[in-house]
């Protein structure tokens, strides 16, 4: 059994530590040499004007971008990723309170800095993401649900509600959370379970009214991000996808790490054969549901790693209780090395993540993703300096990301090039060409053959490819186009 650190100097030493990694991941985060990639320069974008809400996502993830360049002074990818490992930090100390409140301070202690150093976090610290606002709300919001078990305080509830509904305005994902409390519910089938009394659902309703304005947003714009979010999940038929499933199985150990997963896959097993306690039987029940519906998901269509991140907050609770009480100490300390390796590896990596700099065995470039964007910006520039253009125009959101964040000094217009009534990213939303025909026009595309947007115009020029050195895309068109005929997006 672990006993280091003392039950009453937890706090400070807790404070300490986090502390600690957080200072050495800002200072990474400044020396970070990756560009931004295309999600990421879409998040800078939404930024730009706030709003209630965004063609894919909810706005909260925008509304920090535009909170911490504001404060920072700066657009720089600093700037625009600095809110990621303070967030976690926050996560962090949230878990410790869950953790302290079901078991003690140790097994608090323990959980705050396995998470915040779980190679998911890790990487997440390094970028831009909703994951990262949606894990600390949802840490809120566990924090608020294991207190509202425990007591009849209403103070609890309207904590959740608040958690529940700024969550959901971080990423819809946060209404599993509901989910897992209903399963909570039945498993416990306590007839004074928060769920069957009117301040869970007090909660559920403050939830709702927070998110109300991104609901009104969608019916004014025809509620394109559920549309969005159906073709992400992407069911069709019967035909299952064991690959993709085993995939996203797989990669739970990386994002979890292996010690971690596979001790939580072991209690599971566990599960059926010993009886539990009531606080693992909840960990349990806001953990396992989500892992399990997303590898469905795998299973029906696709499923990214990340998917199911919101079930580590509980997960980590949980394998860290049995690491630290429960078995030999030498797994907690085998793990947690391991995670400081790859904290340390991620930390220092992202330091030599320009084009050619990070090359691993058999050509792997694990920056890949993220390179290429300001060379892009580089060569559309130059053809922008040799002609007179009124706008710009992109056929895809890749580009219309990467273009509007590295050129956003430019005075050019950047528009995007509509194919259909139905918009097909937040760029077709808002800056449609078609709504705001000029010309001449640069045209940038990753594709030769654009006859079908060439003859929306009387007159066009090719004006050749521009091979890209760096990052996924390779080669980008230049056309020049002038005299728009083509009429309305719906023709």
């Amino acid at each position: 059994m672990i006993k280091y650190p003392d039950e009453n100097q937890v706090p400070v030493h807790l404070a300490s530590f986090l502390a600690l990694i957080l200072a050495f991941r800002v200072i990474s985060l400044w020396f970070n040499n990756s560009e931004l990639f295309f999600d990421e320069a879409q998040y800078w974008f939404w930024a730009q004007e706030p709003a209630f809400g965004y063609f894919s996502k909810p706005p909260m993830l925008a509304w920090i971008i535009s909170l911490t360049t504001s404060m920072c002074g700066s657009d720089s990818s600093f700037c625009t990723r600095l809110a990621s490992p303070l967030l976690h930090t926050v996560t962090a100390f949230f878990i410790y309170l869950s953790a302290a409140s079901l078991f003690d301070r140790r097994t608090g202690f323990w959980a705050a800095l396995a998470f915040v150093t779980l190679p998911g976090i890790s990487l997440s610290a390094t970028i831009a993401s909703t994951d990262v606002p949606l894990l600390m709300f949802w840490s809120i919001a566990l924090y608020a649900y294991v207190r509202l078990v425990n007591s009849t305080g209403l103070g609890w509830a309207l904590l959740l509600g608040l958690a529940l509904g700024v969550g959901l305005l971080s990423k819809y994902a946060m209404a599993y959370f509901v989910g897992c409390a209903i399963i909570h519910a039945l498993i416990e089938r306590s007839r004074d379970h928060p769920l069957l009394t009117y301040r869970f659902w007090l909660a559920f309703v403050i939830g709702l009214m927070i998110l109300s304005p991104n609901i009104w947003w969608n019916f004014q714009n025809s509620f394109v991000t559920a549309a969005h979010t159906g073709e992400n999940i992407g069911w069709s038929g019967f035909q299952l996808n064991y690959t993709g499933a085993l995939e996203f199985f797989g990669s739970q150990f990386g994002v979890f790490g292996p010690i971690l997963f596979g001790i939580f896959l072991a209690t599971i097993f566990r599960m059926s054969k010993d009886s539990i306690s009531p606080a693992h039987r909840l960990l349990l029940a806001f953990s396992l549901p989500i892992i399990l519906t997303i590898l469905f998901q795998a299973l029906m269509s696709k499923a990214y790693a990340n998917w199911a991140a919101a079930a580590y907050v509980a997960a980590t609770i949980l394998v860290v209780e049995i690491l630290v009480n429960r078995i030999p100490g030498i797994w907690l300390k085998v793990s947690f090395w391991l995670r400081g390796i790859v904290f340390a590896a991620i930390s220092v990596a992202v330091c030599f993540a320009g084009p050619g700099q990070l090359v691993l065995p058999k050509g792997i470039q694990p920056f890949l993703r993220t390179q290429g964007g300001s060379e892009i910006a580089t060569h559309v520039a130059a053809m922008l300096d040799e002609g007179e253009y009124s706008a710009l125009v992109t056929t895809d959101r890749k580009l219309s990301a990467l273009l509007n964040y590295y050129l956003r000094n430019r005075v050019e217009p950047i528009h995007a090039w509509r194919s259909s009534a139905i918009p097909h990213d937040h760029y077709q939303l808002v800056a449609a060409y078609q709504d705001a025909p000029s010309g001449p026009v640069l045209l940038v595309t990753r594709q030769p053959n654009q006859a079908a947007i060439l003859s929306k115009f009387s007159e066009n020029q090719a004006l050749g490819e521009r091979n890209i050195a760096a990052g996924e895309i390779k080669s980008v068109f230049f056309f020049r186009l002038d005299k728009y005929q083509g009429g309305s997006v719906a023709e």
